[in-house]
């Protein structure tokens, strides 16, 4: 059962996309777990089971990928109110390809395949709800993907700011880097010039 202080804020989250009966609720409020994740620590890590997906309550987190040469990949970042986990190593017990790293102290709430499985059984309309987050989550990727190849750093730093405004002030530069697949010296260079412009 999860804190019913934070409770909430989840079921509020779904209550605003599906119809929820009281009863429904509660086997939602059940079926999660709480968890606090101190700074820096990791809630899904590569080459170990990512058999959780997590909604954030409250804090930011970023997911990313080390390459064979070490090199780091940030792939997003999330916030209040969205979903991180590594689909693939969750629906498939393999292990995770992905890491997910708080950048601050945060809140989430937990829940393991199985649990998910009964809930959606219980609950059928959820079907409808995550297949409809999935979807948004593989718009962005897609999004992503394209300005990744087709768009210039300044595009894809401007894209980031506008639909993340403030993630300067989260999210350290050589993060921010990462994710547009430029060294911070880079970025720095790009910025000044963008000032100057």
């Amino acid at each position: 059962m999860i804190d019913t202080n934070f409770s909430k804020q989840l079921i509020d989250y779904i209550a605003s996309r599906i119809s929820l009966s009281l009863e429904e609720s509660k086997l939602i409020a059940e079926a999660y777990s709480i968890l606090h994740v101190k700074k820096k620590d990791y809630l899904i890590s590569q080459d170990k089971a990512g058999n959780i997906e997590a909604f954030v309550i409250m804090g930011t987190f970023r997911v990313f990928y080390n390459d064979s040469k070490g090199l780091e990949h940030v792939l997003y970042f999330a916030f209040k109110d969205w979903w991180v986990g590594d689909i693939a190593s969750f629906n498939s017990g393999e292990l995770s390809m992905l890491n997910a790293q708080a950048l601050e102290d945060s809140i989430v709430f937990t829940i393991d395949p199985i649990k998910k499985e009964k809930l959606l059984e219980q609950i059928p309309q959820l079907e409808k709800l995550f297949r409809i987050i999935t979807q948004k989550h593989l718009t962005v990727l897609q999004k992503r993907f394209l300005l990744t190849v087709s768009a210039n750093v300044a595009e894809r730093y401007h894209e980031l700011i506008q639909r993340h405004p403030g993630i300067e002030q989260l999210v350290p530069q050589h993060q921010i880097a990462s994710y547009l697949g430029i060294l911070p010296e880079s970025l720095s260079r790009m910025k000044k010039q963008l000032l100057k412009d």
